[in-house]
């Protein structure tokens, strides 16, 4: 008699995602629990990511497709569209339509649930919404994020697998001192940021010591990865988002569980569009198309392009895009095109002379312009409304690539992070509301207008600091409506026009602002 074989039981899937954490992170002395992880799976060790932002990057790693075709290309992006209006699917849905309990647990308002990320999900625990005009977002600490997943894994329905995201927010700025424990070291708040920002690496590592302690990996498919890095002021950038170095393209990937390979690195290029296929097959998923490999059978030559539009989107600067090829990467950023040989030089301080020439040039350049040539949701428009204070209002409202000779004719962005900084710490000081702090950026705010004048930025923000901080309404009508002047067509800064006309009594101003609000709602309609 032959015997009936069963199928073998369903794997449980976790995915940890630490925001901000750089892929040298990954040290001893940091982050002790996460290596001992590494060591009973496999660590890719040149993983990147397609954009150096938490939504876009989150966007990749949960539904396995480039920023081109989800369309998600900063953190001020619109919601996930609905199923029927996207080529694409989101692992939760998958895993709950495949019978899995769902559950997310995100540790920074970015991801809150307005954006669409929590389909799929039957729990999605975040923190509550940024308040007006607040310079950072609420968020969980990691040792709280642990403390909600162990009371859920505990209360989960034991017949059914899981499918569990959990997110990890404290190596995003700004960087809080870590009281340590008998595993890692302490830091103090006067500490350099670069010591900081290890001690929040470490507080991670703790919270994942004890979340992987909750779950069985003969079991459980885990997880760890980034979604970007940190620059950390190197190439001029404090933390992340405008430029596509390696700072902030690499990132930790790390995975174990049954399939896996134990205590194996493996140096082919990896990227985050990787993981949803591979947990399909892990998990015998359908297969869906995409833009990832199984990470467990990748391709022994391979270019992974990545992008940061966000910039552009904020203040006109060229568009940035990188291609990566393992040794070589190729960082197009318009007026500024650099080739770097990450083997001599993996800090990417000096840039090959005469990159035209260099064999990989040809190669990279080919994979960036298809990359950027790809066809998809991209170009829809990604305005939101009311966009949190932290990530600014955008200019450009679509997010879609420019012709590579329009793109050359822009402002470099490496050059302009200055003002972009300016901007940043303005904005934080006006959200505490000291008036002689604020009255301090004022006359470096009226510099930067006259240094570029068609970028309505710094006119938005000294607008704010007049009537937020300095009780100033009609200063900021003035201000504000140069904003508009600039090429601010976007509702939050209408709102914030209108109110500083009816503060001033400029019947006149407010007349002009209504008639704009009413023009976009007929429009709208």
């Amino acid at each position: 008699m032959w015997a009936i074989l069963k199928p073998p039981p369903p794997r449980n899937v976790l995915i940890v995602t630490i925001d901000t954490l750089r892929a040298d992170a990954l040290d001893p002395e940091d982050m002790p629990a996460t290596l001992d992880a590494a060591r009973r799976g496999t660590r890719f060790t040149r993983a990147r990511t397609p954009v150096p932002l938490t939504l876009p990057a989150h966007a990749t790693i949960l539904t396995g497709v480039l920023p081109p075709v989800h369309g998600i290309r900063d953190n001020t992006a619109a919601p996930i569209p609905d199923p029927a209006a996207r080529p694409y699917t989101l692992l939760a849905e998958e895993f709950q339509d495949a019978g899995y309990a769902t559950a997310a647990f995100v540790g920074s308002g970015v991801l809150d649930p307005r954006y669409r990320f929590d389909r799929g999900f039957e729990t999605y625990r975040h923190p509550p919404a940024p308040a007006p005009r607040a310079p950072s977002f609420p968020e969980l600490d990691a040792k709280e994020q642990a403390k909600r997943v162990r009371d859920w894994l505990a209360a989960r329905p034991k017949d059914r697998p899981f499918f569990l995201w959990v997110h990890l927010w404290d190596p995003h700025a700004p960087y809080r001192p870590y009281d340590g424990d008998e595993r890692r070291a302490g830091t103090d708040a006067g500490d350099p940021d670069e010591l900081r920002y290890k001690g929040e690496a470490r507080r991670v590592d703790a919270a994942i010591e004890e979340i992987l302690g909750l779950v069985d990996e003969a079991t459980t498919i885990v997880v760890l990865t980034a979604d970007h890095g940190e620059s950390l002021g190197e190439h001029g950038e404090a933390t992340h988002g405008h430029l596509c170095h390696g700072a902030t393209m690499d990132v930790p990937l790390v995975l174990l569980g049954p399939g896996v390979r134990a205590d194996h690195a493996e140096a082919r290029v990896a990227g985050l569009e990787d993981i949803a296929p591979t947990l399909r097959r892990l998990c015998r998923l359908d297969a869906r198309d995409g833009d990832g490999f199984d990470l467990l059978s990748l391709p022994e030559e391979r270019v992974h392009a990545g992008e940061s539009l966000y910039g552009h989107r904020l203040y006109r600067w060229a568009q940035q895009s990188v291609a990566f090829d393992g040794r070589f990467a190729l960082l197009d950023g318009g007026p500024r095109v650099e080739l770097y040989d990450r083997a001599a030089d993996p800090k990417e301080l000096s840039p090959l002379r005469d990159h035209a020439t260099h064999p990989a040039y040809e190669r990279l350049d080919r994979v960036l312009q298809g990359y950027r040539d790809r066809e998809g949701a991209g170009g829809r428009d990604a305005e939101i409304t009311a966009a949190p204070i932290p990530y600014g209002i955008p200019l450009v409202p679509q997010a879609a690539f420019l012709p590579v000779a329009e793109n050359r004719k822009l402002r470099d962005a490496r050059s302009s992070l200055p003002s972009a900084m300016l901007l940043e710490r303005a904005t934080t000081a006006i959200a505490a509301g000291g008036q002689e702090l604020v009255r301090a950026f004022l006359g470096p705010l009226e510099a930067l207008e006259r240094e570029d004048p068609t970028n309505p930025a710094p006119c938005l923000v000294r607008g704010r600091a007049l009537l937020f901080a300095l009780g100033d309404p009609r200063g900021a009508v003035a201000a504000l409506e140069e904003a508009v002047r600039r090429g601010y067509d976007n509702a939050d800064v209408d709102r914030l026009l209108a109110k500083a006309a009816e503060d001033a009594r400029d019947d006149a101003a407010l007349a002009r602002v209504r008639a704009r609000i009413a023009e976009r709602e007929k429009t709208a309609r």
